[in-house]
């Protein structure tokens, strides 16, 4: 059963900085609701759904901003370049595991990816058909059985795992060689005294005009606690760092990765069925993470916890 309703435009932000709110709980759960007797009600799911994905894209902007140091104009959302370079951080998550691609499907995994893959929707290693969970046992239509707790002892130890794309084998990565990385070439740098070209000399921040000399360590710290002022190039609006940081401090993350899941492939949804996967999987991940779900969704993190555990029995 479907209810047609024609597809409403979302409203333009008229400020870079007034950032997409947080989806409330009450329409996620009536749109469970209906979901469960077969409805889809194309205005609830395209609000809820068109929410969070202004919401993604708002908490990918900024985990972009502090991994490549461009910062939107709150006017024309123009991409300023900030001086600081050195507080950037290329990586992505915190994590220390090395990246590899899937032999199949060339997918870019993370061995811990696999195994989180198994734990969330337990599969079998032979035909890898989904388990079906009798009683304290994981059954396959193969005929093969295990108890939970050998399940899990298999999927921490076995070296290779079905891929969470393709769900064919792949195998878990040999730890890289270590080598002796090349010295990046020092950021071009200006001296807190006169404003000229510093640079970053044997441990210490150097300027070879007035003779400013400090500890590189002592510098940087410096450098978060200072105000940056930002002009942006197109419009010449300008607005101060620490200003934009704090109105984004309610989207800040170390793990963008579901956002960005979430806005790739939430456009390339066109039924409501689809719309549907794609809300419930990303709740889905945000159930597995505990602490991320309230950055999209507007209520308390104990609340939040115990209504998707409602939606997830």
């Amino acid at each position: 059963m479907f209810t047609i309703c024609q597809p409403r435009k979302l409203k333009l932000k008229r400020n870079a900085m007034d950032w997409a709110p947080r989806v409330k709980p009450i329409k996620i759960r009536r749109l469970y609701r209906y979901s469960r007797l077969g409805i889809y009600d194309d205005t609830l799911l395209h609000d809820v759904g068109w929410e969070l994905y202004a919401r993604c894209t708002d908490i990918v902007t900024v985990a972009d901003v502090y991994r490549g140091g461009r910062v939107p104009c709150p006017k024309c959302s123009t991409k300023v370049v900030r001086r600081i370079d050195p507080l950037f951080s290329t990586g992505e998550g915190g994590t220390h595991e090395h990246w590899f691609h899937c032999s199949h499907c060339t997918k870019r995994l993370l061995w811990r990816d696999c195994r989180q893959a198994l734990r969330n929707v337990p599969r079998c290693f032979d035909c890898r058909a989904v388990l079906e969970k009798k009683m304290d046992e994981l059954w396959c239509g193969c005929g093969k059985t295990w108890s939970q707790e050998a399940y899990n002892q298999s999927v921490r130890t076995r070296v290779r795992l079905p891929c969470p794309h393709c769900f064919n084998l792949v195998r878990r990565p040999d730890v890289p060689v270590q080598t002796v990385r090349r010295r990046q070439p020092s950021p071009e740098l200006h001296c807190p005294k006169c404003q000229r070209i510093a640079h970053h000399i044997h441990g210490n921040i150097q300027c070879t005009v007035c003779g400013y000399k400090r500890r590189w360590r002592d510098y940087r710290k410096s450098l978060k606690k200072k105000d940056e002022k930002l002009e942006c190039p197109n419009c010449r609006y300008t607005f101060r760092w620490q200003t934009w940081r704090r109105s984004v401090r309610s989207l800040r993350t170390g793990n963008p990765r579901p956002a960005r899941e979430f806005v790739k492939k939430w456009l390339r949804c066109h039924t409501p069925q689809q719309r549907m996967i794609q809300i419930d999987t990303l709740l889905q991940t945000l159930h597995g993470r505990g602490p991320l779900a309230p950055l999209f969704i507007d209520s308390s993190e104990h609340k939040i916890r115990q209504m998707l555990d409602d939606l997830a029995s």
